[in-house]
């Protein structure tokens, strides 16, 4: 009796923390693009006001961002300043392709990634339309997750309590 207990006890809590999880993966989301979009804001003051060189730029927003995207940055001013011939973009693919902690879709990869193929090609203005489009984007996302994320939060949290409720009984 007291292993029945203890197994629905473990099968109830399982589910809720993967319910749970699902659920903190939608914040984490919201939060990683929030990073992002302050990321940009000071590469497009660096580049504006400053005439900051991309690599100093780069390392610069690496110390004032956290989560993935202060790495991030700080691995790409190093892989500049580093550089053997690759262009920027080369650079930025290859550093952004070893983000592996980031809460990010596939559509904001690419979003990130094509952002990338604008560096050290245009001129100011042109640069900053692309930072400008980049930020756009994060702003439209980040107002539909935030409707988005609270009914997602309570949907995976209860469907994980009520999953394992469900599973421990079909079980006992």
């Amino acid at each position: 009796m007291y292993l029945q207990l203890l197994g629905a006890a473990v099968v109830v809590g399982g589910a809720a923390a993967l319910g749970f999880h699902y659920a903190a993966r939608e914040s984490a989301r919201l939060l990683d693009l929030l990073e992002l979009k302050k990321a940009l804001l000071i590469l497009s003051s660096e580049i504006d006001y400053m005439r900051t060189p991309l690599p100093t730029a780069a390392a610069n927003i690496g110390k004032r961002t956290e989560r993935w995207v202060g790495p991030f940055f700080s691995q790409f001013g190093e892989a500049l300043g580093a550089n053997d011939g690759e262009t920027a973009y080369q650079l930025w693919a290859r550093v952004l392709g070893q983000v592996d902690d980031a809460a990010l879709t596939e559509e904001d990869v690419k979003v990130i990634d094509g952002f990338g193929k604008t560096l050290g090609y245009l001129d100011k203005q042109m640069q900053q339309n692309a930072i400008d489009y980049a930020v756009r984007y994060i702003d439209e996302t980040a107002a539909a997750l935030q409707v988005q994320a609270e009914k997602s939060k309570k949907m995976y949290r209860s469907l994980g309590v009520i999953g394992g409720l469900f599973l421990a009984v079909v079980l006992w």
